[in-house]
């Protein structure tokens, strides 16, 4: 029996269009996929020295609970509540010099897109589902630059995953391409940074960030400063 043919990759625009629509409608999703799951985040974050000596761990293990939905009997018209308990910390995005990097709007961005030369690679399997993988490095070397931030996303490449069916951002690597100076080195340099996150979808259809990791290694003034930090959620179990 022969066998099926692969399918054509869609257009590269049309991936991109795709991903942001659906980043749009993201936040809204989140809210309910917290008000129908528990589960449990824990964090981890390492401070080094410059000669690579652990000089600090900070843990944090945070819980979401939604609250049980109350059924009355012989209700009267009126607006659904639900009553939502979520004891999640703030995320927590890597800092370098007061600049907060990661944000999913700094990668989804139509502007800051366009800074990017974007490469289709080809399609692999991910848990089951078809998934598109895309190379992005800057487009020039004369980027414009506003702010200190513009210099670090100009200097950014890697690679991203995207749901095939859903059009999901589900998985991103990137990584800092050269070594920045801030203020001529004056106030410091970051001489590596990377960033990476993947995610997951429950079975009713809501994506989550299982995994976050990144690392961040900067001279501020006169000392070397080196953190890693992740991120993990388990436990993950729907409410009935």
């Amino acid at each position: 029996m022969a066998e099926a043919a692969t399918p054509p990759l869609p257009p590269l625009q049309t991936i991109i269009q795709r991903v942001m629509q659906t980043s749009a409608d993201e936040n809204a999703e989140y809210h309910i996929f917290n008000q129908h799951y528990t589960y449990t985040r824990d964090k981890v974050t390492k401070f080094f020295d410059g000669q690579g000596k652990l000089k600090q761990r900070e843990e944090k293990q945070s819980t979401n609970c939604p609250s049980p939905v109350a059924i009355v009997s012989n209700p009267q018209p009126g607006p659904e509540i639900v009553s939502l308990t979520t004891h999640e910390a703030s995320k927590t995005q890597p800092n370098i010099h007061g600049v907060a990097l990661g944000k999913k709007e700094d990668l989804l961005n139509p502007a800051i897109i366009k800074r990017f030369k974007l490469t289709l690679v080809g399609r692999t399997m991910v848990n089951g589902r078809p998934t598109l993988i895309l190379d992005f490095a800057p487009a020039s070397d004369h980027l414009p630059v506003f702010n200190i931030k513009d210099r670090f996303i100009n200097s950014i490449a890697g690679r991203a995953w995207v749901d095939e069916r859903d059009f999901t951002l589900e998985k991103a690597d990137l990584h800092l391409t050269r070594k920045l100076s801030v203020l001529g080195g004056i106030v410091g340099s970051v001489s590596k940074f990377t960033f990476s996150f993947d995610r997951e979808r429950t079975p009713d259809g809501y994506w989550f960030t299982r995994d976050l990791d990144w690392h961040v290694d900067a001279h501020e003034a006169t000392f070397q400063r080196v953190i890693d930090h992740h991120e993990q959620v388990s436990n993950l179990q729907k409410v009935r």
